[in-house]
């Protein structure tokens, strides 16, 4: 088992330089602020299941946007809810708010909807977003005045969880919030695709010429970053990340420890899919590197000295990945978070692996629907 420990402290190696590489490219990431108004148009989609307790929240909140009604357009795609979400929906039609509704012998799942809604879409910009989430007031205006700045096609922006409430809801921040941060430096420094597709912005034109989601349709999973890395093969250097606060999305948490992990199961249920060698090497690195810290911890409870391994292990790791989450923990305005770091980095290994196995040979659980 020594030598078990010593391939494990040589797989820290190179992820010490990811994180050390994108903790740099974060220090030197400016943070983005819209100066005008932008004169673009764009079309909002929502593909939404079963959100009866979250859609007038978000809708509210994106009619609340400073920004010229004129220019958006709002239109809420229901993927075969089974309970009052296209009802409430259906309350918004005099406020502007198209309503399609996905029919039960119709392709459905978020794939479908989504591009249902892009097909009815009459602007030539569209921003997708989640039924369960809210937005400042700069949000759209952000995002459209960031793609003119970049003349970009494909905007990812960042995503945050509501205030935590209880343990649960702390772990699932910080997990989410170094995801965040990877994505921030590593689409800025074109060295890794990915996104989530709560805050995404990409040209019709874009999507059309890369065919939407055929070739990934089968694919319960990957709306976001199987697109982006679609849309980044075929147009080179149009992908960007709008690192501002006012483009910030925020996003309501999993309710449940199970919910949790299902969720968890079902977006690495798409890293088999992924084109990109770097992309599918660091998941591959970071999934080995807690399989040992949980293998060491878990053998720890029959030998001492493996525990003391394990433990080294893992504050190792701890050192390497505290001053990148204490970077991006600043711009989400979750400092407080950081005392939780520690405390739960065994527990994060061992999701880690959980999610990540069961991604790549279960099926999952997903809004009332199994999932191959």
């Amino acid at each position: 088992m020594t030598i078990f420990f010593i391939i494990a402290v040589a797989l820290l190696l190179p992820y010490r330089f990811i994180i050390r590489r994108a903790n740099r490219q974060l220090m030197f990431l400016k943070r983005y602020t819209a100066t005008k108004v932008s004169a673009d148009k764009a079309s909002i989609i929502i593909a939404a299941r079963n959100e009866e307790m979250n859609i007038e929240k978000c809708l509210e909140s994106l009619l609340a946007q400073g920004f010229p009604r004129e220019q958006m357009e709002i239109i809420v795609v229901d993927d075969q809810s089974v309970d009052q979400t296209a009802a409430i929906v259906k309350h918004y039609a005099d406020r502007g708010i198209q309503l399609i509704s996905l029919g039960k012998d119709e392709a459905f799942g978020k794939k479908a909807a989504i591009a249902r809604g892009i097909a009815a879409a009459s602007h030539p910009i569209i921003i997708t977003t989640d039924a369960d989430c809210s937005y400042s007031n700069k949000w759209i205006n952000t995002l459209l005045c960031y793609r003119e700045k970049m003349d970009a096609v494909f905007v990812a922006a960042p995503v945050q969880f509501r205030k935590e409430l209880n343990l649960l809801e702390r772990f699932q921040s910080l997990d989410f919030m170094a995801l965040q941060g990877i994505t921030a430096a590593g689409v800025s420094g074109k060295y890794l695709n990915m996104c989530n597709g709560a805050n995404l912005l990409y040209t019709k034109e874009a999507f059309l010429q890369v065919r939407g989601f055929e070739g990934i349709d089968h694919i319960a999973s990957g709306d976001d970053m199987l697109l982006m890395e679609k849309i980044d093969k075929a147009f080179p250097g149009g992908v960007a990340y709008c690192f501002s606060e006012g483009g910030i999305v925020v996003t309501e948490p999993a309710t449940t420890w199970s919910a949790f992990v299902q969720q968890r199961i079902r977006w690495s249920s798409k890293a088999k899919n992924y084109s990109s060698f770097v992309t599918k090497a660091v998941l591959l690195l970071v999934y080995l590197l807690n399989a040992a810290v949980v293998s060491l911890l878990l053998a720890g409870i029959v030998d001492f000295q493996l525990l003391k391994y394990g433990l080294l292990l893992t504050l190792m790791k701890t050192i390497v990945e505290l001053p990148f989450m204490i970077r991006i923990a600043r711009f989400f305005n979750k400092s407080v978070l950081i005392a939780w770091f520690i405390p739960f980095q065994p527990l994060h290994a061992l999701y880690t692996v959980v999610a990540g196995t069961f991604g790549l040979f279960s099926k999952y659980s997903w809004k009332g629907r199994e999932v191959v």
